[in-house]
């Protein structure tokens, strides 16, 4: 049976960049993720043939995706290459061959999406350069952000991620795309509750039985992994789990937030936000946060407690595959969505 999306919320701001929130007041820095922006070879080949009439055709094609078709009047500029528009999208690449897989976002759907990135920033490059108008270009950075979107929140192992994805790509422009995207996101809610049936909470107990598994993504002293503090700790604790029981990760898997009022968490830590994996078992939600305790996991109230904030007001309990700081209504939102890097 498909699934229905959740209520949508209003767009997002388009031009921010995703940045990762610093775990800690001092120490690593939070690294901002950039886009990739290498040109594919085949793009330069088609802008060196194509020239201006390539450019104005990828335009036009843009705004076809929009769903703002305006053709244009110049007869140079309709008789451009179909090289030309397919640089801008790939929708033909994904055939119903691709759908018939038995997981919609598949490593080769992700490997496409992941292309589509490098040729919507290259086009993007090409048309600052040749002052396209102003609103081809937003409607190729709304194409890039919805495909960032669903890229960085790879693998869909939740969900509740995949009801946040759809909420926030209702939200986006209407597009060919994103309406292809929908309908996948639909159909990896049957794939993940077919593939991974929910046999109910977990019992502590069980939990504990992981532990060995989870140990790795614990990190050194401290339990930091990477450079990326608590987000990167939590995120690695959450893929570890989806490893050792998919069926956890789909429906029982979720990550703590503590966020201040103001000011900071914890009097020795100093933290500007906290955040640990957790899993809704038949004894309650427990959180593994290795900072507190290596040995096991803790009962929520405990563990905010030890971050010292008030459980009511100052936790929130988010999807875990968004690896960033959820927003200003404690929902993540597309700057919460970022690649992990382990």
């Amino acid at each position: 049976m498909r699934r229905s999306a959740r209520e949508e919320i209003p767009t997002q701001e388009r031009d921010r960049a995703p940045r990762r929130a610093p775990d800690r007041a001092e120490g690593a820095g939070a690294r901002a993720d950039s886009l990739p922006s290498a040109r594919p070879s085949a793009l330069w080949s088609l802008q060196r043939s194509a020239g201006n009439a390539a450019v104005t055709a990828a335009i036009q094609r843009m705004e076809d995706i929009g769903g703002k078709r305006k053709r244009s009047a110049s007869p140079e500029d309709q008789a451009a290459p179909k090289q030309a528009r397919a640089a801008v999208s790939s929708e033909e690449e994904y055939s119903s061959s691709s759908e018939e897989e038995e997981e919609p976002f598949s490593d080769d759907v992700v490997e496409r999406i992941e292309n589509d990135q490098q040729k919507m920033t290259a086009m993007l490059e090409k048309m600052d350069e040749s002052n396209a108008p102003d609103r081809a270009k937003r409607v190729g950075q709304d194409q890039l952000e919805l495909l960032t979107l669903l890229r960085n929140l790879m693998p869909m192992r939740s969900v509740d991620t995949v009801h946040e994805a759809i909420r926030l790509l209702g939200a986006r422009p209407d597009s060919s795309r994103k309406t292809k995207y929908l309908r996948m996101l639909e159909e990896q809610l049957d794939y993940l509750t077919d593939k991974f049936p929910d046999a109910g909470p977990p019992t502590a107990e069980a939990l504990q039985a992981m532990w060995p598994d989870l140990v790795p993504a614990f990190g050194s002293a401290g339990g930091q992994v990477g450079e990326d503090g608590c987000e990167g700790r939590a995120h690695a604790i959450c893929l570890a789990i989806a490893r050792r029981s998919p069926a956890i990760a789909a429906h029982h898997l979720t990550k703590q937030w503590a966020l201040p009022d103001g000011g900071r968490l914890h009097a020795d830590h100093q933290w500007n936000h906290h955040v640990a994996a957790s899993v809704t078992t038949a004894n309650g939600i427990l959180v593994i946060d290795p900072v507190f305790d290596r040995s096991r996991p803790l009962q929520l109230s405990e563990w905010a407690a030890r971050v010292q904030v008030d459980p009511r007001t100052n936790v929130h309990q988010v999807a875990w595959g968004f690896l960033g700081r959820p927003g200003t209504d404690n929902r993540p939102d597309a700057n919460s969505a970022m690649a992990y890097m382990p």
